[in-house]
């Protein structure tokens, strides 16, 4: 069959972000017998025209839409993507009548939601790279596809038989290709490309997505497998890039494996990536940096022990204080991200926050107010039994926790502290950081996060 597969993420701030997921598909559709071409409207100025062209062109049998967010999970400042989503499908319902099936992580977060709300055909739940080949198989041979676990029907009331992933597919159906996607405009207008050396994610963050859609069991990648498509990225001109694995360093053994790869590979890449605090050693460190390591972000949260607690969090602010300061002692950028507003969240715990970051002197800040609420996270269980929530719906549009005892008063706070101290940025207000200013960043050639670049920002 011929599948056309659709990116509609337009999404600008901080940065575009290079859809991997549909790379992955690509690569898993390149080994089977059916025809593919993806379609990015990234970089599209008319989505319509777009649209039109490629289904006048390709004359696919199946559309398939890769939904990697449902907004932006800033506030005050929301904006959801569902209306934008929902426009893209009633265009193709306009210009055919082929099946449209939707996948992704943003619809796997809220499938019968989206499903529903997008009136489209068909949903792939969780990972796709085995489930759409065989999705694809039936439907050509005339099947009803939704018997399939992890795909559900518009026409059918069955609840979703997802199984959670048990290890990796095989490798064929895990290399991505990227050849079908817009390597060059994702490095100019984003600043890197990404890589995922990991799946899924055993921690307990009330609040995270992570578990929902990739499971808990942590899958990992062959370092060589991984050091083979950074070489390949390498070659063909991406020399910067961000590990996307939720955070990079656990276990440790895998990610100095990775980090080894890259040394005896002698590739002259840069590379950032999410790490644990818990999990942060010197001898570590010094060899991301040998690989080209040159910023690291790290989940924080909060400075306080009874608040970190409260979130779920795995570790305490003495291993925060220590992790920032092996990344000062070996000469490693590095940004504290902040959640304000959660559970047990008041005047104090903000006052020992900022006073940590201010303790530590990371090279940046990255603090969002209240916490993006998703069904079958525990913080949607915990605002529910608060009565914040009535159903699961109202989380289809951007739905926040911010706890009623700073509620008024916190983003003065914020606003106040980031005039003084202007390492920090408040994506959620446009605070040190807007299109305007990640424009003129990118025209310099600045690669990678931008919050990396905050001294030259300053200057």
């Amino acid at each position: 069959m011929r599948i056309l597969l659709i990116s509609p993420n337009t999404e600008m701030l901080p940065d575009p972000v290079f859809p991997l997921g549909l790379a992955f598909l690509s690569g898993a559709l390149k080994h089977s017998s059916h025809q593919h071409e993806i379609l990015d409207l990234c970089f599209t100025e008319d989505y319509g025209e777009a649209l039109d062209r490629s289904v006048a062109e390709f004359a696919p049998e199946i559309i398939g839409l890769s939904l990697r967010n449902v907004d932006n999970v800033a506030y005050p400042n929301t904006h959801s993507y569902v209306p934008f989503y929902r426009k893209v499908v009633a265009h193709l319902r306009q210009i055919t009548s082929v099946p449209i099936v939707l996948g992704g992580s943003g619809f796997s977060l809220m499938p019968w939601l989206m499903l529903e709300n997008l009136q489209a055909d068909y949903g792939i739940v969780g990972e796709a790279e085995v489930t759409l080949v065989h999705f694809l198989d039936q439907m050509e041979r005339g099947q009803v596809p939704d018997q399939l676990a992890g795909v559900i029907s518009a026409s059918s009331n069955r609840v979703s038989q997802l199984i959670a992933p048990k290890g990796f597919p095989s490798q064929d159906f895990l290399v991505p290709w990227r050849d079908k996607l817009a390597n060059e405009e994702y490095l100019r207008f984003g600043g890197m490309g990404n890589v995922q050396t990991k799946r899924g994610c055993g921690f307990s963050c009330i609040y995270c997505t992570y578990p929902l859609i990739e499971g808990r069991e942590v899958r990992l990648r062959p370092p060589k497998q991984v050091g083979e498509e950074i070489q390949q990225l390498s070659d063909q001109g991406v020399d910067t890039f961000f590990i996307v694995d939720n955070v990079f360093n656990f276990p440790p053994h895998h990610a100095k494996s990775i980090c080894r790869e890259i040394v005896q590979r002698n590739l002259e890449v840069s590379w950032s990536c999410y790490l644990h605090p818990q999990f942060v050693t010197e001898s570590l460190l010094l060899l991301m940096k040998e690989a080209g390591c040159t910023g690291v972000e790290f989940g924080t949260d909060a400075g306080s022990d009874r608040l970190l607690k409260l979130l779920g969090k795995s570790f305490h602010t003495e291993e925060v204080r220590r992790a920032s300061e092996l990344c000062h002692k070996v000469g490693l950028s590095f940004c504290h991200s902040l959640v304000f507003g959660g559970p047990g969240e008041s005047r104090e715990t903000i006052r020992d926050t900022v006073a940590l970051m201010g303790e530590v002197s990371p090279t940046a800040v990255i603090a969002m107010v209240g916490i993006r609420l998703f069904p079958g996270t525990r913080l949607a269980e915990f605002a529910s039994s608060e009565d914040l929530i009535i159903t699961d719906e109202t989380m289809l549009k951007p739905t926040f926790y911010l706890t009623e005892s700073v509620r008024p008063v916190v983003l003065d706070l914020l606003y106040e502290h980031a005039e003084e101290n202007n390492n920090w940025i408040l994506p959620g207000s446009n605070v040190n950081i807007d299109r305007r200013l990640q424009e003129k960043l990118r025209r310099f050639g600045l690669k990678g996060p931008l919050w990396e670049h905050m001294q030259i920002r300053r200057k």
